[in-house]
């Protein structure tokens, strides 16, 4: 954080992310949160945590530069003696109408939405998207297990195995592939040679 600057800005859409996590997690994440803002340069090796918290810590950064820009704009009005004041002598002068309005003249109408939902749970990823990202941060999962998953979440109406719905379907994928298996393929008994595939098996979810 910026010298002598005491507090930050926490998002209330923040909670959907820690909702999403597991308890132990969330403290991890909570924990890694307030230390980077206390300039302790935390570092982890969980892929979760790192994956998560890169959109906080992106946050963190934009208000920052706000933050700062704000004070150096500060000083510079300050080094000129302060924002210039009116010259209360100075009669304003009144703005002559081009021609007399026939007609009262319409407020614009302008719509504006109260908030935006980053998390529409309707946005489901293609097949295609939700495996490279399980590739990107677990190289040798089971492919088989991410399909059957992904699938099972669809059939669910994109919701888990608790019936509960997935609003950040990447931070629950990332919190899910710790527990499926990895590719036969890597793994190697001790003659060398690599295991037989195992028989497809018919799961009905």
């Amino acid at each position: 954080m910026a010298e002598n600057k005491k507090s930050f800005i926490a998002y209330c859409n923040w909670m959907e992310t820690f909702e999403e996590l597991p308890d132990d997690k969330a403290g991890q994440l909570a924990k890694h949160l307030f230390r980077y803002v206390n300039d302790l340069n935390p570092q982890t090796d969980d892929i979760l945590i790192k994956a998560v918290f890169a959109n906080i810590k992106h946050t963190l950064k934009r208000d920052l530069k706000k933050y700062e820009q704000y004070i150096d704009k500060q000083k510079i009005n300050g080094a000129k003696g302060g924002r210039p004041k009116k010259n209360p002598e100075e009669p304003k002068k009144p703005k002559p109408f081009s021609k007399n309005p026939t007609k009262p003249k319409k407020a614009d109408s302008v719509n504006v939405s109260d908030s935006v939902n980053d998390n529409d749970i309707n946005n489901i990823p293609v097949y295609e998207d939700f495996k490279n990202y399980a590739l990107e941060n677990v190289k040798d999962v089971d492919l088989e297990s991410v399909e059957l998953k992904y699938k099972a979440w669809v059939e669910n109406g994109w919701k888990d195995g608790n019936n509960k719905q997935i609003k950040k379907w990447k931070v629950k994928l990332l919190n899910t592939l710790q527990y499926l298996p990895k590719n036969e393929e890597n793994k190697r008994n001790k003659d060398g040679f690599a295991k037989e595939p195992s028989k497809n098996i018919t799961t009905k979810w």
